[in-house]
């Protein structure tokens, strides 16, 4: 479907609905106030100026104040956006609903959507004081701190807002560098990143002037019972004039931390209607199609529009209401990206069907959803589609009921990145390294060397000088050596040996060695004594027994210690602690040994955590280990176009090329040298007339195809090596990056650099980099927001960076 097609029909679908109100949108800057607290309410929409400013009904607690219009937006190829500005303040403690405004664009009545707001009592901020670095400025910065999510019942599965409150002096305002990003914990619920809001808003608070930063965000609660938000840490930069012989502005950094926040979460109540499919909010439904003529067994592609108010990122897409006679594969959703922290907006399922016989309309989308607000099921239904369809014609005239000849194959359309890949395979296993240069090496020579290292790859780990078992040998020879002897001295070492290595095993023959060294060994009037040579035969293979078993496990724990990580990393991946999953992946072995599917794994948790600079990175570091790995360069390329990265633009037909590794391609070239090889000894080694030589003329037409093709395959695989080596060869991290003139923030700027951009390290000079696109265009950023594909020491695991300009030199 065209775009502004699918546009059009979404504009059509949501100008009849209330919860959406898309030409006129209201937006308030917080939705939960300090009693007293002001903040900015705005109403935007763009086309005509109104002749009046949109008024607001009055309300008994709630104070809306107009102070004028706001500062337009000019977009080129764009309408202007207008904006009207409100100041909201309350002294009433609870929930209020800001009802809609009315606005009259061109003669027709728009209204905004209702805003609710909720006031708590400042009483219950916690106060903390803090000492600001480097500490020999002494200075203390005073503040208060909250988590807030709505007072009232939430039900699990249920999408909430819910923002962190921060209080300062209002006198800091003006020396604010950066406000920072939130690092929080959270136990049961899955949380967007919070984003500082643009506005700040104001309050009195013990007699000062405070202000207000709201970091805002919507909360997914994902199991019943008591959960927790934060505890949080936010760093705040600001700067400080200090008058000494010389008036110098010096940078301060204090550290805020936020307290955690329990509260209770409802389990969905009994009795859900079949189709429910975890969706909690309110809803309303409805299709859009660009043909409605198509033949019989055609796919058709249509939008399935889901439009309200809810668990909108976690939705699951509508179904048929009747599927009989369609085939229906599964539906893509629209990746929602910044509008995630909003509770209201649209996903649009992109669904395919075909029908299996004559239709005459496509049939209506159900979705059904719990309502948390009337604490009941409903189901939200789409109109049934008329449709035309024609019968499929055959070649000779008859109709078929039957379907048709297989489409092209589609354009890639991906909305997100693909997901985990749970292979099981944490570490790197041992490749073939076998040199191809000899081709006149003898097949069974070749034959045999692969035979050989199959075997290595195998059983050679169980070759391997383990420490661990290297000292359970070395006491077993003293046990041995202690037996040739005799006497008790054989005893206190078989003794030693069980107790150190068979310490769980106890029981039984291994138990009764212990127990008869104590009762031997270890005696005030023991005398010396010497066991029987049987009884020291029998002790000898009860300990080789329990020692065997020992070994065996120690063989397969590697193994189950790679299926533990693999689980508890899947495990904290679906519960949306994507730092922790990123965690685990990476230390579950050197970092030379993890796989190409645990490094794209890391990079899918970073992606999910809000960071695709440092997604963009692992996806390389998975392609640096194998160059074949769809997915990871499937998911880099998503980056990539949806964040606008600067990196080497190829034709379509290399991409077709990487679908296939780089060794086929060689191989493919090594299989054409041996057939054209064998070909010609073919007719060295027969006389004429003999039936093998119509083998080795084949041989010989079909041995040049092969290698010609495969000798172009290898010259024109993508590889980024062509712009600059793999060890210099970075990726940049970062968010809102900008390169400079010059190692220094108050230089010049040269460009923005995306996050996901490759980029080559060409000069290090202390916390500068100076690197190079592939656009030829070079500057200098600071070296913590890029970082190497291939590293020069163990990765940390990836975090959210965010670039601020502090106005000072560096």
């Amino acid at each position: 479907m065209n775009a502004w097609i699918k546009k059009t029909f979404v504009l059509l679908l949501l100008s009849f609905t209330p919860l959406a109100g898309a030409p006129v949108e209201a937006k308030i800057y917080s939705s939960f106030l300090a009693r007293g607290e002001k903040v900015l309410l705005e109403v935007k929409f763009e086309g005509i100026e109104p002749d009046n400013m949109p008024a607001f009904p009055k309300m008994e607690n709630v104070k809306i104040e107009p102070i004028g219009y706001g500062p337009s937006d000019m977009i080129p190829g764009r309408q202007i956006e207008y904006r009207f500005q409100y100041i909201v303040t309350s002294y009433a403690v609870g929930q209020h609903i800001i009802p809609a405004a009315e606005v009259v664009l061109g003669g027709v009545r728009h209204k905004t959507a209702p805003i609710p707001i909720e006031v708590f009592n400042p009483d219950d901020l916690i106060w903390n004081e803090v000492t600001a670095k480097p500490e020999a400025a002494s200075e203390k910065v005073r503040y208060a701190s909250v988590i807030k999510v709505p007072d009232k019942k939430i039900y699990q599965g249920q999408t909430v807002e819910t923002e962190i409150k921060i209080y300062v002096p209002s006198k800091m305002l003006n020396s604010v560098v950066d406000w920072g990003v939130p690092e929080f914990e959270r136990d049961g619920v899955a949380v967007w990143r919070y984003e500082a809001s643009a506005v700040r808003g104001e309050v009195n608070l013990l007699g000062q002037s405070y202000v207000a930063i709201s970091y805002g965000s919507t909360m997914n609660a994902l199991r019943p019972g008591t959960v927790t938000l934060g505890p949080a840490s936010i760093r705040l930069t600001y700067f400080k004039m200090v008058f000494d012989r010389f008036t110098q502005r010096l940078q301060l950094e204090a550290s805020l931390t936020v307290p955690k926040y329990d509260f209770k979460v409802e389990p969905l109540p009994d009795g859900a209607p079949e189709g429910f499919d975890q969706a909690v909010g309110k809803f309303t439904l409805g299709t859009a199609i660009k043909q409605t003529n198509v033949i019989e067994g055609e796919p058709l592609a249509l939008d399935v529009i889901v439009s309200g108010s809810g668990n909108l990122d976690t939705l699951r897409s509508p179904t048929l209401t009747d599927s009989t006679g369609w085939k229906v594969y599964d539906a893509t959703a629209s990746q929602r990206g910044d509008e995630r922290r909003e509770l209201n907006g649209v996903v649009i399922f992109s669904q395919f069907i075909r029908p299996l016989e004559m239709k005459t309309s496509i049939p209506s989308f159900r979705l059904v959803y719990f309502d948390p607000e009337e604490e009941k099921y409903k189901t939200a239904m789409s109109e049934a589609i008329p449709i035309t369809m024609t019968p499929a014609i055959l070649r000779s005239g008859l109709e078929s009921s039957g379907a048709p000849q297989a489409l092209p194959i589609p354009v890639e359309r991906m909305t997100d990145i693909l997901g985990l890949l749970n292979t099981g395979s944490l570490l790197l296993e041992e490749q073939a390294d076998f040199s191809m240069k000899i081709i006149q090496i003898i097949l069974i020579l070749t034959a045999l060397l692969l035979i050989v290292k199959s075997l290595w790859m195998r059983y050679g780990h169980l070759l391997e000088r383990d420490k661990t078992k290297l000292q359970m040998k070395k006491d077993f020879q003293n046990v041995l050596n202690a037996e040739s002897r005799g006497g008790l001295d054989f005893l206190r070492n078989a003794g030693a040996f069980v107790e150190k290595w068979l310490g769980n095993e106890i029981d039984g023959e291994i138990g009764e060695i212990v127990r008869e060294r104590d009762r031997l060994c270890f005696q005030k009037d023991k005398q010396e004594a010497d066991l029987p040579a049987k009884r020291r035969q029998q002790m000898l293979r009860a300990i080789k027994r329990g020692a065997f078993g020992l070994l065996l496990i120690a063989f397969l724990m590697p193994q189950a210690r790679g299926e533990d990580v693999m689980a508890k990393a899947t495990k904290a991946y679906e519960a949306a602690k994507y730092e922790e999953a990123a965690k685990l992946w990476l230390a579950a072995g050197p970092y030379s040994k993890l796989s190409a599917d645990t490094l794209y794994n890391i990079g899918n948790s970073a992606y999910k955590m809000g960071s695709p600079g440092d997604a963009a990175l692992y996806y390389r570091r998975a392609l640096a280990r194998d160059v074949s790995h769809a997915e990871a360069r499937q998911n880099l390329r998503f980056i990539e176009r949806k964040f606008g990265s600067i990196t080497v633009t190829r034709p379509a037909y290399q991409y077709a090329l990487a679908r296939v590794s780089l060794e086929t391609w060689y191989g493919g070239f090594q299989i054409g040298s041996w057939i054209l090889l064998l070909a010609v000894l073919v007719f060295f080694a027969t006389r004429p007339g003999n039936r093998l030589r119509i083998c080795g003329l084949v041989g010989l037409i079909l041995a040049p195809l092969i290698i010609i093709f495969t000798l172009l395959g290898c010259h024109y695989y993508p590889n980024d090596a062509q712009f600059a080596p793999l060890s210099k060869q970075a990726v940049i991290v970062g968010d809102k990056v900008v390169l400079y003139t010059d190692a220094s923030r108050t230089s010049p700027e040269v460009i923005d650099a995306p996050p996901g951009s490759l980029a080559e390290v060409i000069d290090e000079c202390g916390d500068w980099a100076y690197v190079g696109f592939a656009t030829q265009t070079r500057g200098w950023v600071p070296i913590e927001f890029v970082k190497k594909i291939i590293p020069n020491q163990n990765p940390e695991p990836p975090k959210i960076l965010k670039s601020t300009a502090d106005g000072s030199s560096a």
